[in-house]
Order: structure tokens, then sequence, then C-alpha cells
């Protein structure tokens, strides 16, 4: 098994169990524990787990981020419709801004092929990919770049935003709740989405069911500020119930 297996298979197993021992970790998957832990200790550094006393603990709640790499590997068929409806949302002559988030970024593979459109981004794998879109014009944000969200943000980054007034806002966020409105698991995050929703004439949450009624550590925005969520037909339809009570416009694809 190689390295990026075996530590994929680390996770999948935490996310089951939540708490494992390394010498349990080490068994199952027939490794040394000096193997596991190296790869604990990985995790440990990019936040995603917590060790204690020879176990390793799956983080969760509100003030955690799982690193964009590997949520981007969940729920990726859901992802790309709920990214291929948003795209559809975007006519020619729009201007757009495209969140960080493992499902927004979706959104830019399906803008490729479009003509006379503007797109402003703080995501780097959104800006990877529509830089070789070559009727799209292209507006990268600065700012600190940020590797658990892999792309960009802070004051330099909410400095460019307010520069511009864009048609449609492609939000993304930890989770959307029924009180909270959408959510974010960092203070600073937050503060670069709020400049976001403050520049946009349309904001358009776009995000998958296992985010519906999950209430985060900082509120980005009221649900009155959205205009429509975008998610998968497999969300709860109690939970949609929920945000629809708040004039929310829901599409599930």
């Amino acid at each position: 098994m190689k390295a990026i297996e075996r530590r994929q298979e680390i996770l999948k197993l935490l996310e089951t169990m939540r708490s494992l021992t390394i010498k349990e970790l080490a068994e199952k998957l027939e490794v040394s524990t000096m193997t596991i832990r190296r790869d604990l200790n990985i995790f440990s550094q990019q936040g995603l787990i917590t060790l204690t006393h020879g176990s390793a603990v799956l983080n969760s709640g509100g003030a955690f981020f799982y690193n964009q790499r590997f949520r981007k590997k969940k729920l990726q068929p859901e992802k790309s419709r709920i990214g291929q409806y948003c795209a559809s949302l975007v006519k020619e002559g729009s201007s757009i801004f495209i969140d960080c988030g493992s499902t927004t970024e979706e959104i830019a593979g399906h803008l490729i092929d479009r003509k006379n459109i503007v797109v402003l981004t703080d995501s780097l794998p959104a800006a990877n990919i529509l830089s070789a879109a070559k009727e799209v014009k292209l507006l990268i944000a600065p700012g600190e770049y940020v590797e658990s969200i892999n792309g960009f943000i802070g004051e330099l980054t909410n400095e460019f935003i307010r520069r511009f007034t864009v048609d449609i806002l492609f939000l993304a966020g930890t989770g959307v709740h029924s009180k909270s409105g959408v959510t974010t698991a960092s203070i600073v995050d937050a503060e670069t989405k709020r400049a976001l929703v403050g520049q946009a004439r349309k904001v358009v949450l776009a995000m998958d069911h296992t985010k519906i009624q999950i209430n985060s550590l900082v509120t980005v925005a009221e649900l009155s500020r959205l205009d429509m969520i975008v998610t998968n037909k497999e969300a709860d339809p109690k939970l949609l119930e929920h945000l629809r009570g708040h004039g929310v416009e829901i599409i599930l694809v």
C-alpha cells in the first residue's frame, strides 16, 4: 500500500471510529507503529487530528477545518453536479466571484469554454483551472495563502474584493443553519467572506448536503442575505424546510 493510500485509509478509519490507538491502526493496516506514528504526525501538523496518550482522535466541531485536499475527495459526484448547475447560472457578459471551497472550485471546470465573462477568485484550484480558459477574463485575489482552504484570505484579499462589484458570488462555508445562517470555522476566513457578500448583487451558496443545518464557529451571513442555495438531492427534506422557512430558494441537483 502506497503512503497516500495508507493515509487516506487512516482518515477513513478515524471518521468511522473517531478515536484509535497507534497500535490498533498499525494492526489494521499491517504496518509498523513507527510508520503509523509518522503518518499521524503529518495529520497533526495539518490540524486533522489530535494525538493524545498513544491515540489519534479525529478533530471535529465548529473550530475545525478539514484540509481541502481531503475534503475534495468526499462526495465528488455530488459536488460536480452542484458545480455544473452553478455554472449554468452564469450568462454571457456576467461577472462572478468563486469563493474558496472544494464544492465551489467545481464551478470553474464548467466555465472553461465560456466566452465574455469575468471571473474573480481567491481559490487557488479555481484559478489554476481557469488559467487555461482562453475567452474568460480571470482576476486572482492576492493575500495570505492558507493551505487548509487552498486559497487566499486576509486584509489584502479583502481590500482587493472591495474594489469590485460582481453579478454573482458563489459562496462556500463550513455549514448553513436556520438560526445562524452561513457559518465558517475561521475568523479570518469569515471576514473575507463577509467582504465578498457585501460586493455581490446575487449570493449563491454552493454546499453539499452534509453541511445543511451545521452550525460552525463564526457567522458569515444571515439567511436573508442569500438568494439561493444549491445542494445535492440527498439533502434531508426536514432540514431543508427549516431553511425554506426563511425565504431562501433551494435548488436540488
